[in-house]
């Protein structure tokens, strides 16, 4: 059974658009991959810092929002919380 010019061009152009979107939304799911994984890393960087830092009366709360400042800005970032914990008495 032979293929037609018509049913070609339609596996082609089905081809050429899933190539597209694959393109189009690649990047956002990689950032958000990106982002998660990065506020884990800053979770577990606030719980390493909580095992020392209860020695000191020091510790932060581990939920999304902290999470999510470690992640980002990294140690800048646990150091502005400590910081603002610091300075605010909270």
């Amino acid at each position: 059974m032979p293929v037609t010019f018509f049913e070609a061009a339609a596996y082609v152009l089905g081809v050429g658009l899933l190539l597209v979107l694959i393109r189009i939304f690649i990047k956002p799911i990689k950032t958000c991959l990106i982002l998660t994984i990065n506020s884990v890393l800053g979770g577990v960087g606030l719980y390493i810092f909580n095992l020392f830092g209860i020695k000191f009366g020091l510790t932060l709360g581990i939920n999304i929002v902290t999470s999510a400042v470690c992640g980002l800005l990294g140690i800048p970032g646990l150091l502005t919380l400590v910081f603002l914990k610091v300075l605010l008495c909270v």
